[in-house]
């Protein structure tokens, strides 16, 4: 039995392609069950959404630059300075309106 089990292994080697596939096999197999195969998995899809999320602060990065170099400027300081604090430059025509209520039905 044993003397035919080694001849078969011998008959085996002698097929360069088969010992490939089996070799091919054992591997595959190997990586299947030890988990490597689904850990390489998983590490190339977080890989993947690194990847994603670094673009993402790159695009986010260069718009923030943008509105820096944007602040920096004087036209954006005056226009931020008449929006939000009602400030006129010197010549700007003013027009004040009052809520006295006047615009009303009179009563009867």
């Amino acid at each position: 039995m044993l003397l035919a089990t080694v001849r078969s292994f011998q008959h085996l080697l002698h097929r360069p392609t088969r010992v490939l596939w089996l070799c091919g096999l054992l591997a595959a197999s190997s990586l299947a069950f030890d988990g490597s195969a689904l850990h390489l998995w998983s590490m190339r899809r977080d890989h993947r959404e690194l990847e994603r999320r670094i673009e993402e602060t790159r695009l986010r990065s260069r718009h923030l630059d943008f509105q820096i170099h944007e602040a920096l400027q004087p036209e954006f300081i005056e226009r931020q300075a008449r929006d939000q604090f009602d400030l006129v430059k010197e010549g700007d025509l003013v027009f004040v309106f009052s809520d006295d209520g006047s615009d009303s039905k009179p009563e009867r």
